[in-house]
């Protein structure tokens, strides 16, 4: 069996919240609940229902555990995680039903979906009267630049025969110059409506239509991870911190490390609910 992850002995949840250690932490999926729960369970956890059910709607969609205020969670007898875990995890299935959940999903999920790049408005008629007429404000400045200071004139005229050249490209109807500023504006629209549509792969990706797809691919991610974890693994005191004697345990990642400070208790629960949970999304 594991042994207490650190120093003070807060095995289960060192740095985690209490809401279902395994599945609301690893797999980085968590719930609110219409549903009250007992009272006297999120006094143990040390917050409001409220504020529990803020915390995992965190975690759900913001890849990170919210665990801030939950100390009361650190305080939990080993006899009772098991029965904690199992009425959460009810707690969170129960909410997918609801109208709640599916409103709030679908808000975020249209809160993050990519807008799209403007498209051009400018013709090639409307850059080239842009154009034009930065043209004839340089020459004007130019020339009345010449008038103030005629020492400047020598200096001033290679710039001023350019202006004027580049005005008389401009003004005309087959101009190379109009049609490359066009048609770089048609490309860079070109390529924010390619990126534009990556975009939306990966949004698609993070926030299916069917919330039902995005549980259980967090689902499968859990069992995944799960079956590597060795509860048997040994700890020493390295630094004043509780480390791996295995340096391969060390260097997993902080999923694995999770449902190992979890234990045997809440796993032996949080499997079998996931798989069955997994089969009935399927």
């Amino acid at each position: 069996m594991n042994q207490d992850y650190n120093s003070n002995g807060h095995k289960w949840l060192r740095a985690g919240f209490a809401l279902t250690a395994l599945l609301i932490l690893m797999i980085s999926v968590s719930f609110t609940s219409s549903r009250k729960l007992n009272d006297e369970l999120w006094k143990q956890l040390g917050i409001s229902r409220q504020e529990g059910e803020s915390k995992i709607r965190n975690s759900f969609l913001g890849s990170y555990l919210d665990h801030y205020g939950a100390k009361g969670a650190l305080k939990l007898a080993a006899g009772s995680r098991a029965q904690v875990s199992r009425e959460l995890l009810q707690h969170a299935k129960s909410y997918l039903n609801g109208a709640d959940f599916r409103t709030w999903y679908e808000n975020e999920r249209k809160q993050a979906m990519p807008a799209a790049p403007a498209k051009p408005v400018r013709s090639k008629e409307d850059i080239r009267k842009e154009k034009i007429e930065e043209m004839k404000k340089g020459i004007a400045s130019s020339e009345e630049l010449i008038k103030k200071m005629p020492e400047m004139e020598k200096d001033m005229k290679p710039t001023l025969e350019m202006f004027r050249k580049m005005l008389k490209d401009y003004e005309d109807p087959k101009s190379e110059t109009i049609e490359n500023y066009y048609q770089a504006e048609l490309q860079q629209y070109e390529y924010q409506m390619a990126s534009h549509k990556e975009d939306l792969v990966k949004w698609e990706q993070n926030f299916p239509k069917d919330s039902r797809l995005l549980i259980a691919r967090q689902l499968k991610k859990y069992l995944e991870i799960a079956a590597t974890v060795d509860f048997n693994a040994k700890l020493e005191p390295r630094y004043g911190k509780m480390k791996f004697v295995n340096p391969a345990f060390e260097g997993k990642g902080s999923d694995w490390k999770m449902i190992y400070r979890a234990g045997t208790e809440v796993y032996n629960v949080t499997k079998p609910f996931a798989e069955q949970w997994l089969k009935e999304l399927q």
